[in-house]
């Protein structure tokens, strides 16, 4: 034996017995096993403590979720005037698709033959809750819609059979979502309702055996690092979709040991006490894919919709592929930002689903050869910032509702998308135009413009500004101005109710000196001219001042507020002469209750923006009803009024209407205050009444009237949303009458007058005297002694 064996030999020899590695944990094995298991408690009270109670309260429902404000969904009735191409249109622009072949239509697709479109049409909000999918046919001749149809409840499989019905209504679009309190943008979706490779593919971009592991994947850590190492060009993380999900729930980004380490224990845990499905929902739901309109979009639905324009259960195969890629890094695989890059990783995740068994090889490269297309349709149906701001409000009101942002409440709205988009059209081409005309160095020139239904006051567009994005107050219901001539229909109407006039009686437009507090106020008319003896109806029609302040005095100032409140004017109104001529303030939307009132036959509607609202399970929200129509004026006032309002229209300041090719009837009036600050318009059909407005928002000079620049607002806007046949005409009610008369004295015509007009009475207020010029009885002179001493005597009243 050599020296140095000897040597390691008789050391090993005087080493005492128990000595060493194996010796001490023959000895310490207690202590040792009650320190590890120490330290595991620690380890785990470490990773678990901060997330304990929202790790037992883990649901794939979720948490918040943000509240979506929806249009009204639009009808199509038979016998309506659209085209089959506006139809089309209609659909592309909701996300809806034409399949190639002739199989089934699914859900969200259409199909065009000739003049008939087939459409299976999705599930979609309404007021009283969400409706089921329907397939219906519209069929077309000549651009008009004659038949509507429903498929048979049995569905195509079964009898085949079809219904045919009056209408049909279409998905409303989305105006504005309210985001949750995160930024988060989420559509929840259920795994059982997804196809299969859409699950498939998310599964094979990140984690193919999800369903084999228990939280954390050796396997998948040691391929990510062999990957990653080989530089295959794709980079890996091994995390599995739990790991992943329990970082963007419960954990920051940060690179660090101790988040991983943590991350992988809150992963196992989730694994061992809940189902595989609800953590695969619950990462469906709340995976990051990139952010879109200031919002993060949060979750396969949520993506789906924004760069495809519909519901994840719709997605093909190409697009369940690029959807899956994104996640790897959604800033620079965003389809509509980096549609090459988007390619190249798709193409990975369909080779990686061949791969793993998910796909045949044929159907990749078939989903290889589509194109990286992205839904153009945008996030939300119009820019109606200014209706969201005032919905909001009402839902506060009448639902009591505060917190929007993180319940998900559904709002259906009275919100028209062509009445918007035409409203929100007008308004920003005529104040571009007048930029051109009207040049004020500091200030914009600002415009709005409400319209409503008038038969239930549901508001049909809302525009308070021209950018929201540069200025939030809304001049629809926060700007209180001067309404001019607008509120002479007021006075004309309190004037027929308390029976002091009739539109053919004679009032004087001569020079006029009122005390006032010590202090003489002498009005004028518009041109500074006077015309002496003129009809009430000519009074309204050229907007004359003078005799309208007579009218309002004859009627009683007093008595001319009381009628206007009970129109719907809730401003402050003092009884003074200068009263009659819109010399105080009130708001667009509160001059649209007024005209609202007269286009509804003298019934007031409730104006309002909100028709229904559901829960996040879809159930019917309870708020406070609205009030029934009131009946404030009668009907053959309302009437009466009308007429004279419509003749503005046919022969007076609002003529220029009639450019626009407005057919049918059409009521307005125009206002414009002192030193023309405020330019006003606001005018009704049967089944429409708007106002506009333009003008500065702190006061000061325009140089415009109401005819020069809120009349072109309304003009545009109606045109816009005329239908094919007009907008009909006013129903006369039983309570009026129209008679024949000479147009001098206001009585009934005779064969010897040499002129005579049609005018319209309240059937208790008519004429029942022969015109005294030419009924054969009196002479010339004597009837204008008669005529001039009772303008005299009401001079000196």
């Amino acid at each position: 034996m050599s020296r140095e064996r000897k040597t390691i030999s008789r050391i090993k020899r005087l080493v005492p017995k128990g000595s060493g590695l194996r010796g001490f944990l023959a000895r310490r094995w207690p202590v040792l096993l009650v320190g590890a298991l120490v330290l595991c408690t620690g380890v785990v009270l470490w990773a678990f403590q901060p997330y304990w109670r929202v790790l037992g309260q883990f649901s794939s429902e979720a948490r918040v979720l943000p509240s979506r404000i929806y249009e009204s969904p639009p009808r199509l009735a038979r016998g309506q005037r659209i085209g089959i191409s506006d139809l089309v249109e209609m659909l592309a622009a909701r996300g809806y698709r034409d399949p190639a072949g002739d199989g089934e239509l699914p859900v969200g697709t259409f199909r065009r033959d000739g003049e008939v479109v087939r459409v299976h049409l999705r599930s979609f909000p309404t007021a009283k809750g969400w409706t089921v999918p329907l397939e219906l046919t519209f069929r077309f001749r000549r651009s008009r819609l004659i038949e509507v149809r429903l498929l048979d409840a049995a569905g195509p499989g079964a009898s085949g059979g079809t219904q045919a019905v009056e209408a049909a209504w279409l998905d409303p679009r989305l105006i504005r979502s309210v985001l949750s309190s995160d930024g988060g943008d989420r559509w929840p979706l259920r795994v059982e309702e997804l196809p299969e490779h859409v699950v498939q593919a998310i599964l094979a971009a990140e984690d193919a055996r999800f369903f084999e592991h228990r939280g954390v994947s050796v396997r998948g850590i040691v391929r990510a690092f062999v990957s990653n190492v080989r530089g295959t060009g794709n980079l890996q993380g091994g995390s599995t979709l739990t790991q992943q999900l329990v970082k963007n729930l419960y954990l920051s980004p940060e690179r660090k040991i101790s988040r991983k380490v943590r991350e992988a224990i809150l992963a196992v845990y989730l694994e061992v006490r809940y189902e595989k499905e609800e953590i695969l929902e619950a990462y469906l739901n709340e995976i990051y894919l990139g952010r879109r309109g200031g919002a993060n979009l949060m979750g396969v639905g949520a993506a789906s919709r924004v760069f495809f324009g519909m519901p994840p259960e719709e997605l093909n195969l190409a697009q369940a592929a690029t959807v899956a890629g994104m996640i790897q890094s959604p800033a620079n695989l965003a389809p509509d930002l980096h549609a090459d890059d988007a390619r190249v990783r798709r193409d990975w995740v369909l080779d990686r689903m061949v791969e793993v068994g998910f796909v045949d090889q044929a159907s990749a490269e078939a989903a290889k050869q589509a194109e990286v297309e992205t839904f153009q349709g945008g996030r939300a149906a119009s820019g109606a910032r200014y209706a969201v701001d005032a919905i909001v409000a009402e839902l506060s009101q009448r639902y009591g509702l505060e917190n929007l942002a993180d319940s998900g409440f559904v709002v259906v709205s009275t919100l028209d998308e062509q009445d918007q988009v035409a409203a929100e059209t007008a308004v920003s081409e005529q104040l571009t135009e007048l930029d051109e005309r009207v040049r004020k160095s500091d200030a914009v020139l600002q415009g709005a413009l409400v319209a409503a239904d008038p038969r239930n006051g549901a508001i049909r567009a809302w525009v308070g500004g021209r950018e929201y994005g540069e200025s939030q107050f809304d001049r629809v219901r926060q700007a209180r101005r001067q309404v001019g001539s607008a509120f002479k229909p007021v006075v004309l109407a309190a004037a027929f109710s308390e029976r002091t006039t009739r539109p053919s009686d004679i009032l004087v437009d001569e020079p006029l000196t009122l005390v006032l507090d010590g202090r003489t106020w002498s009005p004028s008319n518009a041109d500074d001219s006077f015309r002496g003896e003129v009809t009430v109806r000519q009074t309204v029609e050229e907007s004359l001042n003078i005799p309208a302040i007579r009218l309002a005095m004859d009627v009683g100032l007093e008595r001319v507020v009381a009628w206007g409140r009970r129109m719907g004017i809730e401003s402050p109104l003092r009884p003074l002469p200068s009263m009659a001529l819109g010399a105080f303030e009130m708001t667009p939307l509160e001059l649209l209750g007024v005209y609202s009132t007269l286009a509804n036959g003298g019934s007031r509607p409730p104006l309002h923006l909100v028709e229904g609202v559901l829960d996040r399970t879809g159930t019917p929200v309870e708020g406070a009803a609205l009030a029934p129509p009131e009946r404030v004026l009668e009907e053959g006032v309302a009437f009466l009024t009308t007429s004279v309002l419509e003749g503005v229209v046919e022969r007076g300041t609002g003529r220029n209407l009639r450019a626009y090719g407005l057919r049918g009837s059409v009521a307005a009036k125009s206002g414009t205050t002192n030193d023309r600050r405020d330019a006003w318009f606001g005018g009704y059909t049967p089944s429409m009444v708007a106002v506009a407005w333009v003008g500065y928002d702190e006061p000061a000079t325009t140089g415009l009237s109401g005819t020069s620049g809120a009349l072109p607002i309304f003009g545009g806007f109606m045109r816009a949303i005329q239908p094919e046949g007009g907008f009909g005409i006013f129903r006369q009610p039983s309570s009026v009458t129209t008679r024949t008369i000479d147009p001098f004295t206001g009585e009934l015509a005779t064969e010897r007058c040499t002129s005579y007009i049609v005018e319209t009475y309240l059937q208790d207020d008519a004429p029942t005297e022969l015109c005294p010029l030419h009924d054969g009885r009196g002479d010339r002179r004597g009837f204008w002694r008669r005529m001039f001493g009772r303008r005299g005597d009401s001079e000196g009243s």
